[in-house]
């Protein structure tokens, strides 16, 4: 029986592709049967199968279609309102779930009432206790506990294991490492995976589990599965590549945001979004991607595409681009996001900044800084800081410093904070070194080199923008130490693995210490990232005369 629920499944959903009122391709398979028959079940799974996939606007769409179908059923109105909780990204909109378990019935017990089976009061009872008292914490451990009574009462229940694995992950703080939750969470959706290998939610829980810069690799299977599953899901497109980023995989993490951000232009275009709900966070990742495979102009283009969509947002929200906060909303007609999905102008300057920062700094593009008189965020105030430093403008330097320094004592985000007072040493120790005070550069270098490899491995595009590592081998391949640098170059590249610029700077400083064979071997490891770059960027000529090619 459930085999069948499964295909049945299936063909709805790709039926519903055909429809202008839904996913234009498949979202996986699941089976998650329950009292209700016909299209409203229909409706209720596409609702769970967008749920999985974290397509939360179109999840609500399916939930409330299943509850127009069946206005009694339970499950339809359980389903909207777990979409207005996004546990891992730690984002909630009590009110509205809870507005919406009101519309079934006023009361737990009378919603409980209208469920008609156990194992449905079971699921019922888990949102009573995610959107009751209590603080987020304590109600996500209620709500995964009740998930695990649930499943062990019906063992073969797959999608109570795996909420409550989502849940779990939930638990986590942000920004926090916590492997003896997630690693168990990650092998139970991995036993899901391995039972039903097109489960969206087994193989997205899965990266996630694993998402921690210490067991990426873990998940490359379910990378893998996970990217044929859901094309037109941008977060289901865009999830390998946080298995692939950490690990140096920059051609499959690139395609795979190279998909996510086309999904989500897909989908504002067919919804009647603002350009605002586009993806973004996918683009500035493949932003990254492209910079690290020597196709700056393909990172350019990106680059484009947020200045058009911040000024297409101003225009939307009459404010010009260079406001400081966002304006008031859209009066456009564009349909609004259920959850606040999109970017607000002050997040598309902040990616904008971030991704200009890198390019200058991946391309050593130091002319691009020259007396430019503002900054928008911390990373385009370390570049230009860099810059100055190249351009020998040193009082501007000590501008950058100066204002690194107050901005790690004063950001209530500590992680930034620390970050920015890593990224004030490196100011601090190259300008040391290029006023004459070389042994003094190279200790505050040395320090934040130190600073920074304490901080668990990135998870994404590292920070600070320039490891501060890089930067150390760098200073030191400059003074003359070429041994010392390639010893610092092969530690940066244990915490960002077959990164571009360290496989090159690890050529250059072993040719320099007479280590030929590692030089050729770093080089030819760049060039081989570097398959598609642009023709004319001059890291190629080098790295083939290290390579021993001509």
């Amino acid at each position: 029986m459930a085999g069948r629920c499964v295909v049945l499944v299936t063909c709805l959903v790709l039926y519903s592709a055909s429809t202008p009122r839904a996913q234009q391709a498949a979202l996986g398979q699941i089976s998650f049967p329950t009292s209700a028959t016909g299209a409203a079940q229909a409706a209720f799974v596409r609702g769970v199968l967008f749920l999985h996939n974290f397509e939360y606007d179109d999840a609500i769409t399916a939930f409330r279609e299943a509850q127009k179908l069946s206005p009694d059923f339970a499950m339809a109105y359980w389903g909207e309102a777990l979409s207005y909780t996004q546990p891992i990204w730690y984002n909630e909109n009590l009110p509205r779930a809870r507005a919406v378990l009101s519309r079934l019935a006023p009361t737990a017990a009378a919603r409980a009432a209208k469920a008609p089976t156990d194992r449905e009061k079971g699921y019922l009872d888990a949102v009573e206790q995610l959107f009751g008292t209590g603080d987020r914490l304590a109600r996500l451990r209620a709500c995964a506990d009740r998930l695990a009574r649930l499943s062990a009462q019906f063992p073969d229940d797959d999608e109570a294991r795996l909420f409550q694995v989502l849940m779990l992950l939930g638990t986590i703080p942000e920004g926090a490492r916590n492997p003896d939750v997630s690693l168990k969470a990650g092998a139970v959706a991995a036993a899901v995976l391995k039972k039903n290998p097109k489960h969206p939610g087994a193989a997205h829980y899965v990266l996630h589990a694993y998402d921690d810069g210490e067991h990426n690799a873990m998940a490359l299977d379910a990378a893998r599965i996970y990217a044929t599953l859901a094309p037109a899901s941008s977060h289901a497109q865009h999830m390998p590549s946080h298995a692939y980023l950490p690990l140096g995989m920059w051609d499959e993490a690139a395609a795979s945001d190279e998909a996510a951000f086309a999904a989500s232009v897909a989908w504002a275009k067919r919804t009647g979004r603002p350009v605002s709900q586009q993806d973004f966070h996918s683009l500035a990742w493949l932003h990254y991607e492209y910079l690290q495979l020597g196709r700056f102009a393909k990172a350019r283009e990106a680059v484009a595409t947020v200045s058009r969509a911040l000024e297409e947002t101003s225009k939307a929200r009459g404010a010009p681009p260079p406001a400081a906060s966002p304006a008031a909303p859209a009066s456009s007609g564009l349909a609004p996001s259920e959850i606040g999905r999109g970017y607000d102008l002050a997040a598309l300057r902040n990616e904008l900044a971030s991704m200009r920062a890198r390019a200058v700094i991946e391309g050593s593009d130091w002319e691009q800084m020259k007396g430019r008189p503002s900054f928008d965020n911390i990373d385009e105030l370390f570049a230009l800081g860099l810059s100055s430093v190249a351009l020998q403008d040193h009082g501007r330097t000590d501008a950058a410093i100066a204002e690194l320094r107050k901005a790690s004592s004063t950001l209530t985000d500590k992680d930034v904070a620390a970050v920015s007072s890593i990224m004030a040493d490196e100011l601090a120790g190259l300008l040391a070194i290029a006023r004459g005070q070389r042994e003094a550069g190279l200790k505050t270098l040395a320090d934040a080199a130190g600073r920074e490899a304490a901080r668990p491995k990135p998870i994404a595009r590292p920070y600070p923008v320039k490891p501060a590592g890089e930067l150390y081998a760098e200073a030191l391949f400059a003074l003359g130490n070429p041994a010392a640098s390639a010893a610092e170059y092969r530690r940066v590249l244990q915490r960002t693995p077959r990164r571009p610029l360290a496989l090159l700077g690890l050529a250059r400083a072993a040719q320099a210490a007479k280590d030929l064979k590692q030089a050729s071997q770093a080089a030819s490891e760049f060039l081989r990232i570097w398959h598609a770059a642009d023709a004319d960027r001059p890291e190629l000529v080098e790295a083939r005369q290290l390579a021993g090619r001509r």
